[in-house]
């Protein structure tokens, strides 16, 4: 009976030391979380973040178009602000205005 449960205690340590090395190799894939996740992110960082240029993010803040937050010249985003980017750039595009030919455009304004 003993050397029974010597060998389910063997089989123990293993799941464990697999279950462990399974753990090791998740944390190393996943990316590091923020020291401070309410920390302010700089335009290349976010232009990192998006694979966007950082003259891109700035030049669309500054037009309003993005949310931002400015500090003298110094453009600065939050993780809500990042966000709210994504889901801007995931909005719809409006389709192209249709063009009306001019003959068409005549008619309207002939006198009947």
């Amino acid at each position: 009976m003993e050397t029974g449960q010597g060998q389910v205690q063997a089989r123990d340590c293993a799941v464990a030391a697999a279950v462990r090395e399974l753990a090791d190799a998740v944390r190393a894939t996943v990316p590091v979380p923020p020291a401070d996740p309410d920390a302010l992110l700089t335009a290349e960082e976010v232009g990192e973040l998006l694979q966007l240029s950082p003259r891109t993010l700035k030049d669309q803040a500054a037009a309003g178009v993005l949310p931002h937050h400015r500090f003298g010249k110094h453009y600065r985003f939050t993780r809500g602000d990042v966000a709210e980017i994504v889901r801007l750039s995931a909005a719809p595009v409006r389709p192209p205005r249709r063009r009306v030919p001019l003959a068409e455009l005549a008619q309207d304004f002939r006198v009947a």
